[in-house]
């Protein structure tokens, strides 16, 4: 039972999270340039920015969350001290790369690193070794595959978020989103740490957002696209669904993922069937595509974004359904997701192919 304490700790806690990240956000882009931490203008062929934005957004968020666990009052849990340690891995990788342009692997390394610190100290997937998977069994075998499982799903959802972050209030909208509903399913189940980490997150990704959205004051940065990636692929670790099958909940955080994974998939397979370098930065990502259709970038954004709060809803009613029926829906969204996956390939290839004439 919820009760109206847990639910005015959870706003304290969000507001003054929101609070912290609002002026950091508001100093950094003040600091930004003596940081020499700017985007300039024509930097890649692919940024459309016209005037020089600062790369403060990782370190805003990183920097909140942060002084908001140590400013609380009480012990704070061990596994979000986990996570938080790991995610400044991230964060240091990323400006680096903000700073002098890591090559692909040097990206890699770091993640790597996060991930397996976040393994090493007990953070990981335990689907494999779970008595109510089908395949669960306390092996030597189902541990190696929840080790390999955790190190390629935090990889891939801090790459997803990263390769998505290249319009306005695009990846923060997605991020803030994507906690918001981890922020109800954990209080549905009474994670309470866990809870309090994701309304700490969403106040920082919130103040982010405000100086991120269009038009914006300041980018996030491989610094932060990668770190709110990162942090929400360990959230969807912690996240323990209780009194429900983990038949019906397994996919859940994949739905919640939904369009950044999308689009990593999108770009990557469009790449490789064009033998183009699937870390080269270049307009093929949904939103170009969606705007060769003729959406505004800007409506692409709100479309985007209203396509993740509906693919999100969808996830959290089958944590109430039967397993037979969630599973059902599950394969029935991966099926229109193909679709729109041809859909949008298809005539991409044709926009291409008529520029090459």
């Amino acid at each position: 039972m919820i009760t109206t304490i847990q639910i005015t700790d959870i706003f304290r806690i969000l507001l003054g999270s929101l609070t912290v990240a609002l002026s950091l956000a508001f100093l950094s882009i003040r600091l930004a340039p003596k940081l020499n931490l700017i985007d300039h203008p024509g930097s890649a062929d692919h940024k459309l920015h016209k005037k020089p934005m600062p790369l403060t957004g990782g370190l805003v968020l990183v920097l909140t969350i942060t002084a908001i666990l140590f400013l609380a009052p009480g012990e704070i849990d061990r596994d979000i001290m986990s996570v938080v340690a790991a995610s400044w891995i991230i964060l240091t990788f990323g400006l680096w790369d903000d700073y002098h342009h890591l090559p692909a692997w040097g990206k890699l390394v770091g993640q790597l690193l996060a991930a397996v610190l976040l393994v090493f100290l007990d953070v990981k997937v335990r689907i494999f070794t779970s008595p109510e998977f089908i395949f669960g069994s306390e092996t030597a075998l189902g541990e190696g595959l929840n080790v390999l499982t955790t190190l390629v799903w935090m990889i891939v959802l801090t790459n997803a978020f990263n390769l998505i972050d290249s319009m306005d209030g695009l990846a923060a909208g997605l991020g803030a989103l994507a906690t918001l509903f981890f922020l109800v399913i954990t209080l549905s189940v009474n994670q309470m740490e866990l809870v309090h980490f994701c309304a700490i997150m969403i106040g920082a990704i919130a103040g982010i957002f405000f100086f991120n959205s269009h038009p914006a004051r300041l980018f996030l940065g491989d610094s932060g696209a990668q770190t709110i990636g990162f942090l929400l692929g360990a959230v969807a670790i912690l996240y323990t669904p209780i009194g429900g099958s983990q038949l019906s909940s397994w996919f859940v955080p994949i739905l919640i993922f939904a369009i950044p994974l999308f689009d990593l998939f999108l770009v990557v397979i469009s790449r490789m069937r064009r033998g183009k370098k699937i870390h080269k930065a270049s307009r093929d990502h949904t939103y170009h595509r969606l705007a060769a259709l003729g959406v505004p970038i800007e409506r692409s954004v709100l479309l985007m974004h209203g396509s993740s709060l509906i693919l999100s809803l969808v996830g959290y009613l089958c944590l109430n359904l039967n397993y037979v029926l969630a599973n059902t829906i599950f394969l029935i969204v991966l099926l229109l997701g193909l679709l729109t996956f041809l859909f949008l390939e298809k005539n991409y290839q044709q926009k291409v192919s008529e520029m090459e004439k």
